[in-house]
Formats: structure tokens, sequence, C-alpha cells
């Protein structure tokens, strides 16, 4: 078994994947039904031939650079395992982020009304249920299929009773809800079209670009989500997104013009880019 793992490692090396040994690794232990410290403990297991047979085929995907989180269809995301597929944005750990603000400004609050645009996997909205056992969240996506694999997720993890989700544009999914949330969260698409040609071939071949690029500029969703918050915020409720790289000082000036926020700020990711805007509504007005 280690010996077709260095040879699986070194046929994908050849064809520029990135960690390969890792891939084949993962690849052989979902063949195998493993666990990856398993795949050792078994060195020298032989495979039957349907087992070789599954491993070159997984193989030959991710030859391709089709990314691992296809290949196995799951990806973990803040302790909890999504499924995730062609029809919504892989997870990012910078994401995690995004969570961890978002529970630091409700995790006081008694029941908490929070609302996550643009869910996809639903990562974001359901990583907060779970945090948050007694906030009640809804969760929205232009993309019906996004949605259906965000439901899934949530049937999966025991929170489908505890999210809703709505499809429809940004703020017109919410529009006849008629209450007032004391969270927005959103990791909207936010790449330039410039920013997509230039994108690794494992996400612009197989992630949706409409879960990516925003416009020309990027800003293009960030802009009304910033803008049409307050009216959907109680006061001194909380706006919370995810940036991508450079688009801090443009996102805080955004909010700036508004004039219903009464802080407004930024946190850096672990590689110091500003990853999340953090605004807070007026208590007036």
């Amino acid at each position: 078994m280690a010996g077709l793992i260095a040879w699986a490692a070194d046929y994908l090396a050849g064809y520029q994947v990135e960690s390969p040994r890792l891939s084949a690794e993962l690849m052989l232990a979902a063949v195998l039904d493993l666990e990856r410290i398993d795949l050792y403990l078994r060195h020298d297991q032989p495979l039957t031939p349907d087992e070789l047979a599954g491993f070159k085929r997984l193989l030959l995907r991710r030859r391709e650079h089709e990314p691992m989180a296809h290949i196995l269809g799951r990806r973990e995301f803040y302790g909890l395992e999504f499924q995730v597929g062609p029809a919504v944005l892989i997870p990012r750990p910078e994401t995690e982020h995004l969570v961890e603000r978002a529970l630091a400004a409700a995790g006081d609050l008694p029941a908490p009304r929070i609302l996550d645009l643009c869910t996809g996997s639903g990562c974001v909205a359901l990583a907060l249920a779970h945090r948050l056992p007694d906030a009640q969240v809804a969760a929205t996506d232009i993309s019906r299929a996004a949605l259906e694999v965000a439901r899934a997720n949530a049937e999966a993890l025991g929170l489908a009773e505890r999210v809703s989700f709505t499809q429809g544009s940004l703020w017109e999914a919410v529009a006849a809800d008629g209450g007032f949330f004391d969270l927005v969260t959103a990791n909207p698409p936010y790449v330039s079209q410039d920013q997509w040609e230039s994108l690794e071939r494992q996400v612009r071949d197989y992630e949706p670009r409409q879960a990516l690029v925003a416009g020309p500029g990027g800003l293009e969703l960030i802009e009304p989500i910033i803008a049409g918050a307050p009216a959907h915020l109680r006061p001194l409720g909380w706006l919370m997104l995810e940036l991508g790289a450079g688009q801090g000082p443009a996102a805080v000036e955004l909010a700036r013009r508004t004039g219903a926020y009464q802080a407004i700020d930024t946190a850096a990711d672990l590689s110091g880019i500003q990853r999340v805007l953090i605004c807070r509504r007026r208590d007036y007005g």
C-alpha cells in the first residue's frame, strides 16, 4: 500500500497537482473506507481488483485538478462536515474568521435572529446555528441547486428545524419577512472578472462561477449588501461579511457613506488580509 501511495503521488506531481501525496492518501482511504492513519497501520494489506480500479478512477479525476472536496463529496468547516459539490463554493478556512467574529457578537444575545446571505453550502449559517442553540437562523441564496445542498447539510447536522432557507437575490429574498435581525452575515461573490481569469484551474474549472464572480470590479454585491443591511437590522445590530484581498478600504468607505453605522471595522485573517468587514448599526434612525 505504501508503494501504491508513493507511485500515485509521483503520478499526480507530474500533472502539477497540489499536495499530491495528501491527495493520494485521502483518495485511497476513501476507497478503502479507512482513516488516513489506517493506511500505514495496514501498509502491507493488498487491494482487491475492485479497490484498485476504484482508486485509479479517483486518481484520473484528481489528475484533471478536480478539487479533493468534490472527489470526496465533503469538506470540514468549523468542526462540522459539509456535503459539497459543483453547485456550491467549497468552504474555505478563511471563512471561519467570519464565523468567529459573528459568534463573538451574537454569543451573549438571548435567542438572536440571524440572517446569512449567499449561504451556498450553508456552512456559515449552520455553524452559527450549531454553536448558538437558541438562535433563529434564516439563510438565502439565489441558486436553487445551492439551497438543495444547504438543506441536505442542515438535515445531516440535525439543524433543519432551526434554519430556514429561501431562494432569492440578496434582500429580495427577505423582503416579505417583515422582521429585523440582530446579525446579518454574508460571504458574497467578490472576485472580479480579471481575477477569475487568473484563478487556479481547480477553482475556475470546477466551482460555480456565480458563487465567485461579482462583476468587473468585485464589489458589485458587497455594495448593495452594505447599503441594504440597515433596513433589516435591529438598532445596534451587526453586519459582517467576508472580503477579498485588498477590498477592505473600499468596503469601509462604502459603509461610512451610508451614515447608518456607528462602528465600522475590519478583521484580518492569518495572512494579514482584511478578511471580514464588521459594521454595527446605529441605535437610532
